[in-house]
């Protein structure tokens, strides 16, 4: 009975758990929003005109 197959891969254990995609759905967005803001920032004009 202990078969190898019979195992839950740990992939699929962390996906069936809500509070594992609750945070993904939150850090996600949350980092692409920080960088597309700090892109924007660099990419802002200068007094300098540099």
């Amino acid at each position: 009975m202990d078969d190898v197959s019979d195992e839950v891969p740990w992939q699929q254990r962390a996906l069936d758990n809500i509070w594992v995609l609750i945070v993904i759905s939150l850090v996600v967005p949350g980092l692409l929003y920080l960088g597309w803001g700090l892109w924007e920032l660099a990419e802002l004009p200068t007094w300098g005109g540099g």
